[in-house]
C-alpha cells in the first residue's frame, strides 16, 4: 500500500528532533481511488516517521462519517485559529462548551500519536471514539487521509499560508516543542530539499487546491483570516448552513484575535506545551504556540538570501498552477 524511502542524507540527519527521531518519505503505491481534480497530478509524498509507517494503514482504513468535519493544513497555517472558528460556528457559539473542554478534545489532532515518541495515548483511537460529528485535524497530505473520505465526502476545510512565513513559524515551533538543536540554515535548507516533517508544503496545497471544487473543500489562507477576517467568517458560516447576527459575528471576530486567543487555555495549545514538558522532563522556555501570527514576519528572521531561495523555490513548485498564496 505504501512505499517507505528512509531519508539519510546528512541534512536530514542534521534536522532529526527528540520529539520524533528518524524520518522516512511515505509514498502511496495505488492512488486510483483519488478525486481527479482539475488536472492531473501525481499525489505527493510526506516525510513523516518510522513510527507513523506502523499505524498508516489504521488511518487507511479509518472509518469516516458524511457529519464530519476535517480541518487540514500544513504544520503553522493557522490550524489552530481555523480550529477553534468551525467549532465555534458549526456549535451555534458555544462559547461555554469551549471554555470547558480543550480544543485538542473537541477536534482530535489525528495523527499525534503516530509520530510522537512515547505517546501516553491513542489519537487515532481518539477519533474512533469521539462523539459525532467529530472534528478532525490532519497534516497529512491527500494521500495519507483515510480512504473512505473520497467516497463519504465529509466536510473539509483546508487553510493555507505562505511558506515564506510558515517557515519561520515551523522553525521556532521545531526547536522549542520538538527539542531541535540544530542551526537555523540546516532547518530553512531541509525544507528547501523537501526533507522537514509533514513536508513538501506546497504539493501539500496544491494537492488540496486541485480537489477543491471536485470536493466541495472549503479553502482558506492564514493572511485573509488577519485582514479579512468578517468576509472569513461569513464564508464558513454558508458552509455549514448557519446564520448569525452582525453582533454575534463581531464577538466571535473579537474571540477569534491574536490576543485572546494567545490567552485563551482552552484554544491556546498550552496543554501541548504541557505535555512536550512531561515527555521530555524540560521545561520549555519562552515558548507560546501562539507566538506572533503576523503577516510578513519572515522579513524579520530570513536574511536576503533565503528570501530569494524561497522565491525561487515557491514559483517552481507554482508553475502550471492558478493557485496563489497571498
Amino acid at each position: 500500500m505504501f512505499t517507505v524511502k528512509p531519508l539519510e542524507s546528512p541534512l536530514a540527519k542534521a534536522v532529526e528532533a527528540p520529539m520524533h527521531g528518524s524520518t522516512v518519505e511515505v509514498h502511496l503505491n495505488d492512488g486510483s481511488y483519488l478525486p481527479t481534480g482539475e488536472k492531473p497530478r501525481k499525489p505527493t509524498h510526506c516525510v513523516l516517521t518510522p513510527k507513523f509507517v506502523t499505524q498508516a494503514e489504521r488511518i487507511h482504513h479509518l472509518t469516516v462519517y458524511d457529519d464530519d468535519v476535517w480541518i487540514l493544513s500544513f504544520p503553522k497555517c493557522g490550524t489552530t485559529w481555523t480550529q477553534e472558528m468551525v467549532w465555534l460556528i458549526s456549535h451555534d457559539l458555544d462559547y461555554r462548551t469551549a471554555s470547558e473542554v480543550n480544543l485538542l478534545d473537541r477536534s482530535v489532532f489525528l495523527e499525534f500519536s503516530a509520530f510522537v515518541l512515547n505517546y501516553p495515548g491513542d489519537t487515532i483511537e481518539q477519533v474512533e471514539k469521539a462523539t459525532r460529528p467529530r472534528h478532525i485535524q490532519c497534516h497529512l497530505p491527500i494521500a495519507l487521509l483515510p480512504k473512505q473520505i473520497w467516497t463519504v465526502r465529509p466536510k473539509l476545510i483546508y487553510c493555507a499560508r505562505n511558506p515564506k512565513d510558515a517557515s519561520v513559524s515551523f522553525y521556532h515551533h521545531y526547536r522549542h516543542l520538538h527539542g531541535y538543536r540544530g542551526t537555523k540554515p540546516d532547518f530553512l535548507d531541509a525544507l528547501l530539499t523537501d526533507q522537514i516533517l509533514f513536508g513538501p508544503q506546497i504539493p501539500h496545497t496544491l494537492d488540496y487546491w486541485n480537489v477543491r471544487r471536485e470536493m466541495n473543500i472549503l479553502f482558506l489562507h492564514f493572511e485573509e483570516m488577519k485582514t479579512n477576517m468578517d468576509d472569513v467568517l461569513r464564508r464558513v458560516c454558508r458552509y455549514f448552513g448557519k446564520t448569525y447576527s452582525d453582533q454575534h459575528l463581531a464577538t466571535l471576530e473579537n474571540h477569534l484575535s491574536f490576543d485572546v486567543m494567545k490567552n485563551n487555555k482552552s484554544a491556546n495549545n498550552s496543554c501541548v506545551l504541557e505535555l512536550v514538558e512531561s515527555l521530555s522532563g524540560k521545561k520549555v522556555e519562552n515558548f507560546q504556540f501562539m507566538r506572533k501570527g503576523k503577516i510578513g514576519s519572515h522579513t524579520e528572521e530570513l536574511s536576503e538570501e533565503y528570501i530569494k531561495r524561497f522565491e525561487v523555490y515557491i514559483a517552481k513548485h507554482l508553475e502550471g498552477s492558478d493557485f496563489r498564496f497571498k
